[in-house]
């Protein structure tokens, strides 16, 4: 149990969020140019949805975006959305989980992950620009992924209270293309590699997780995706993963746990 306890004031520096299994009624983004995105989202990104566009008016329809416009419409009724809006998609790039995912619509398949090198460059966004101005970072309680009780109780205090310099609102200037670094993250993250248009992926924190127990030659780590969805909301995805000791692994008859979060970087004035 060492190996978790460990790691709580590493986790008290998490955005978070509750993780929803259900299938919400997803978001279709129509962009200018790159490949459309059909997104299901978590309980907190769909909460965040309603304060701009509403909630769905039925659990068949999703919202269409395009151009900073957003519309609700019959799942039924999306090609007919596009001929409106003057898009034709011919594939989709899905996020959301597995079993969400639409089976009567072309996906994209995912690309392979590339090991960021140390002289790597950054990897610039290909659509949107979030807007300078004044922004701050949501957040709500994580929510724990196939862990015993006792080890994600033993989370639960140092994950209380997040820094106030995370939840306190900060002056951002984003230059152009807008990259991770500049939401001053320097100190735990900064291998960033870009795995979707507007999407990127890093390894938190690894100065903590590298001295943490290791067990059959893995270590616990955590994984964060940063997802542009439009000029003033930037979602923050933090997945945790931990690796037991081979004795809680016998005690509890389970080796997966993961403490799943998703923070939101909001425009909230000039």
């Amino acid at each position: 149990m060492q190996c978790v306890l460990g790691f709580t004031a590493g986790l008290a520096l998490l955005p978070a969020s509750v993780f929803a299994a259900e299938c919400l009624p997803a978001s279709v983004h129509f962009p200018a140019d790159g490949p459309a995105e059909y997104l299901v989202p978590d309980a907190d990104e769909a909460a965040l949805r309603a304060q701009t566009h509403g909630a769905a008016p039925r659990v068949d329809h999703v919202l269409v975006t395009h151009e900073d416009e957003g519309y609700w419409v019959p799942r039924t009724e999306l090609d007919a959305a596009q001929v409106v809006l003057g898009t034709s998609a011919e594939s989709f790039r899905y996020r959301g989980p597995d079993h969400c995912a639409p089976t009567d619509l072309p996906l994209d398949p995912l690309e392979a992950e590339i090991a960021p090198t140390e002289d790597s460059a950054p990897v610039a966004a290909s659509g949107l620009q979030p807007q300078s101005g004044l922004w701050k970072l949501e957040a709500t309680p994580v929510q724990f992924e196939g862990c015993p009780d006792v080890i994600g109780q033993s989370m639960a205090g140092g994950m209380a209270a997040l820094p106030a310099e995370a939840t306190t609102p900060q002056h951002l200037t984003f230059q152009t293309p807008f990259h991770p670094s500049q939401l001053r993250m320097q100190q735990y993250a900064s291998s960033w590699r870009s795995t979707a248009p507007n999407q990127w992926v890093t390894r938190a924190m690894e100065d903590v997780f590298s001295q943490s127990p290791a067990y059959g030659g893995k270590r616990s780590y955590m994984e964060w995706t940063l997802t542009v969805h439009d000029t003033s909301r930037i979602s923050h995805r933090s997945e945790l993963y931990v690796v037991m000791p081979p004795e809680a692994v016998a005690a509890f008859k389970t080796d997966h746990c993961a403490a799943i979060s998703t923070g939101h970087w909001i425009r909230v004035g000039d």
